[in-house]
This record gives structure tokens, C-alpha cells and sequence, in this order.
């Protein structure tokens, strides 16, 4: 029969594998590193500005009116442990008391593959926009509705859906903003010819003197950063869209807006933020359970093999 303390041994063997398997392991099977949820509540963002300048191509004229932008996305299969289909839709709208149809400034619908820790595109975009067209393909190799985990102070490329490419958005500064640690990073738009870019609706038009005149989009924008996560937790932008010469000389107003979300919206989504592991606690609980299932293990085999037996 074995003496007691072999088998007491055995059993801290025992013991000290199960923690450095449970420390060696789990990180490939419970994820807490702060990878994009599938089931985030608030996922709009609603941009508003009530004395913004709009022009209504059916009038021909700019009007002073409230206009609102949405940003709306949702997550839907096929999804796996890094990546997931998101499908944003943008719509510019004016206020009013028209029909839908007749406040739309413009609305595209982008559907692609995204990685759910960094944020990163991962395929082309497809997209729709209205008035109704046919789908079309457009690469989309940035950031958009996500930040990486962990962000950091530097430049990353992030989508411009009126470009329809990436421009760098720079750090700026780091916020606290309800107890949560915010970094701001600032898009600086210059006056970009978006109809060399590709072509649509309302990328031209007459000005006097039978002139074409080509859109041009242009100014900042600044996206609010849960820092641990990577959650963007607000949107402020400051758009002058223009028709103007193909030297850029403006001629005429096409949107002049500057909305952001409410403060209550952005307590939602800071709130939203907090709620998502970032996984530092599990990381520091498995190398416990690594260092200490090392200790046993070699404790148990030191007794295993009598090294801790009473000499006679």
C-alpha cells in the first residue's frame, strides 16, 4: 500500500495540472478581450444640427433647416469568434413635415466582413444607395464602426462614406467622460472632387452660365473612443459639402452641417462600453492559476518521489 503522503501528492499533481491546463487553455475557448458583442442594444448614432444649410435638388435652392444624420448598424450571421457581417445604414435627412422621400438628402446601405477585436475591415463593402440602385463593390480596408481594443494614441484609417475611402483620423486627446477613459481622434477633410471618384445623382450640376459644377466634400470629424474597448461612443461632424469649379472654386452650398449626439445618447453608449470585459481580470486570474498549478505540480512530484519523506 502506498504511504499516505505519495498519495496525498498525486492528488496535488493532480490538482496543479487542472490549474495549468485551466491557465494554458482557456483563453482559446472563453473570450473576455473586449472582441465586438453580438447583442449591443444601442447601435444608432443620431447626429443633429437645427440650423444646417440643405439644398433641395427639386427647388434648386438651399434652405436653413434642421438635419439630421443616422449612422445605424447591425450584426448578423454568418459570424464566428473573430469576425462578423455588419450592415450600416447612413441616412441624411431634413426635418420637416414633407414625405420621407422628400426630406431624403441621401441614404447608402454597406454591408461587409469585419474583425471583432481591431475593428478592421476584412472584405469589400457592398452597397446600395438611394435613390434605388443597382448593389456595387467598393473596397473598405478601414476602420469604421469599431476602434481596436486597448486603442491606442495614434493614427488610424477610418471610412468616409461620401468619399467612400479612408482618411486618417489622428489622436487628439484623452477625455474622462463618465468615469471612462475616452480618447478623441480628428478626421481632417480637404476639399476632395467626389465626382472623379465615381460617378452618382447629384455629384454635378448647372451653375449660371451652363458651368458644371462638381461636388466637393470637406471638413472634420472627430470620433469619441471608449478606450478599452473600442466602442466609438460619439460622433462629432462638421461637413461643408459644395458644388464648385474643377479648381475647387465654391459656387454653390450643397450641405453646411454640424451635429454630434445628444448627451444622453452618449451616456448610453459610454454605459453600453462599460459593460464589455476587457478581459484584464481573467488574464490576471489564469497566470495565477498558472503560477500555482506550477507550485503543486512540483510539489507533488517532489513528494511522489519521497524527496519530502522523514528519514528513519
Amino acid at each position: 500500500m502506498l504511504p499516505k503522503s505519495r498519495i496525498f501528492s498525486a492528488l496535488i499533481i493532480g490538482l496543479g495540472i487542472m490549474l495549468l491546463a485551466w491557465g494554458l487553455l482557456s483563453p482559446y475557448f472563453l473570450h473576455f478581450d473586449g472582441r465586438m458583442p453580438l447583442d449591443l442594444r444601442n447601435t444608432t448614432f443620431t447626429l443633429t444640427d437645427d440650423k444646417a444649410k440643405a439644398r433641395i435638388p427639386q427647388q434648386d435652392k438651399v434652405v436653413t433647416v434642421p438635419v439630421s444624420r443616422q449612422y445605424h448598424a447591425q450584426f448578423m450571421d454568418p459570424v464566428d469568434t473573430n469576425s462578423v457581417t455588419a450592415r450600416i445604414g447612413v441616412t441624411t435627412m431634413r426635418v420637416s413635415n414633407q414625405d420621407e422621400l422628400d426630406r431624403l438628402i441621401d441614404a447608402t446601405v454597406w454591408s461587409y466582413r469585419l474583425d471583432r477585436f481591431t475593428g478592421q475591415a476584412l472584405t469589400e463593402a457592398t452597397m446600395t444607395d438611394q435613390p434605388a440602385s443597382s448593389a456595387k463593390q467598393v473596397p473598405i480596408d478601414a476602420l469604421w464602426v469599431k476602434f481596436p481594443v486597448n486603442a491606442a494614441q495614434s493614427t488610424y484609417q477610418v471610412f468616409d462614406v461620401t468619399l467612400r475611402k479612408a482618411v486618417p483620423a489622428t489622436f487628439q486627446e484623452e477625455l474622462e467622460i463618465n468615469g471612462r477613459k475616452v480618447y478623441r481622434y480628428r478626421q481632417d477633410i480637404e476639399p476632395t472632387n467626389v465626382a472623379m471618384s465615381y460617378a452618382g445623382p447629384f455629384n454635378t450640376k448647372k451653375l449660371e452660365g451652363e458651368e458644371t459644377g462638381y461636388l466637393f466634400h470637406s471638413g472634420t470629424r472627430d470620433y469619441y473612443v471608449d478606450q478599452k474597448s473600442g466602442l466609438v461612443v460619439d460622433i462629432h461632424e462638421q461637413i461643408d459639402d459644395f458644388y464648385g469649379t474643377k479648381t475647387g472654386e465654391k459656387k454653390e452650398q450643397a450641405l453646411l452641417f454640424d451635429g454630434q449626439l445628444s448627451e444622453e445618447s452618449r451616456s448610453d453608449m459610454l454605459t453600453q462600453a462599460a459593460q464589455i470585459d476587457d478581459g484584464s481580470l481573467i488574464r490576471q486570474l489564469n497566470w495565477v492559476a498558472i503560477g500555482l498549478g506550477s507550485l503543486l505540480t512540483i510539489a507533488g512530484l517532489a513528494g511522489v518521489f519521497g524527496l519530502f519523506a522523514r528519514k528513519p
